[in-house]
């Protein structure tokens, strides 16, 4: 339970703790992952436990950074995938380092970045990723993939000049909050830990896994659809021509979703795309939550609503 930001109880015969890459090699962790399917924990922010498990579980907490290149134009680091996210980006604007602000207060390890590719205010991860380094965990050999075999789009990431582009200011609450005082690194990532702490329940108190689906994307012909029935519908451009995306949070509140309790488990009182964990509720409460969700939002837009989370 303390090790998913769900609250759930779950109950695993094998707990795994990974704090060297090279316990990857020891015979004894080979001995209980092999002819398996381990599952892999970083912060545990990003999955719903809905049963007991049968498989072993590999909590990474290996730490470490080290600067690999530097000059006046970017940085290179190489850092260690149980290293905690968000202190990752603090670490990065004590460097003078611009871009992951954007991506502040969002919780979960380093390692599970890449993997979820994950994104906020106009900020991917994949936009400062160089490359990653997977191990083997039938023999604990290392590989690495390069951005482009993640198959990621890619841009440099560059030290901070002075000057913050507005392609960092273009979501809703920042440019308001930001026009209001001098801007810098510090105040912009502590806007935007600011506004997400306002929309989004504590994670010490409340069971949680932040944005729990994803915004669709769909043929602009199909937004003008849907638009008849839902007149102001924003939507956003994508990298995909004639692809747009749209907030699926609009369509739940407008469907009734925006802070609805059954039982424990409920939509947060601030944004009906997190679901939460107000008491005791199981995996299985909290699933069943999700699918009726799910078969509301199909029934009413014609479309598939999603999981962002992993459902174990």
């Amino acid at each position: 339970k303390e090790l998913n930001t769900f609250k759930v109880d779950c109950i695993t015969k094998t707990h795994i703790v990974v704090e060297n890459n090279n316990d990857f090699k020891d015979k004894e962790f080979l001995k209980y992952t092999n002819d398996t399917n381990p599952l892999f924990l970083g912060g545990g922010s990003n999955v719903l436990f809905t049963k007991n498990l049968t498989q072993p579980v590999v909590q990474i907490k290996t730490k470490g950074k080290e600067v690999k290149k530097e000059n006046d134009k970017f940085m290179i680091i190489k850092i260690e995938a149980g290293e905690n996210w968000d202190d990752f980006v603090k670490w990065s604007i004590e460097h003078n380092l611009i871009g992951l602000q954007n991506l502040a207060y969002i919780p979960g390890t380093v390692g599970a970045t890449p993997i979820q590719n994950v994104g906020a205010y106009g900020v991917e991860t994949k936009d400062f990723l160089v490359e990653v380094s997977v191990i083997n965990i039938k023999d604990g050999t290392e590989i690495t993939l390069t951005n482009k075999e993640c198959k990621f789009g890619y841009r440099d990431s560059i030290k901070y000049n002075g000057h913050i582009d507005d392609k960092y200011l273009q979501y809703a609450g920042i440019k308001e909050m930001a026009d209001n005082q001098n801007l810098s690194l510090n105040s912009l990532y502590k806007i935007i830990a600011d506004i997400r702490k306002s929309k989004l329940p504590s994670i010490e108190k409340y069971g949680t896994c932040g944005s729990t689906f994803k915004n669709p994307q769909l043929p602009i012909d199909e937004y003008e659809r849907l638009k008849e029935q839902f007149p102001d519908l924003p939507m956003y451009s994508t990298e995909i021509e004639n692809i747009v995306k749209i907030p699926a949070a609009y369509i739940l509140e407008k469907l009734g979703w925006k802070n609805k309790r059954v039982g424990d488990v409920g939509t947060w009182i601030y944004h009906p795309l997190i679901v939460t964990n107000y008491g005791n509720a199981t995996g299985a409460e909290i699933l069943s939550f999700i699918k009726d969700m799910q078969t509301d939002f199909k029934s009413k837009t014609n479309l598939d609503l999603e999981t962002e989370i992993n459902i174990v």
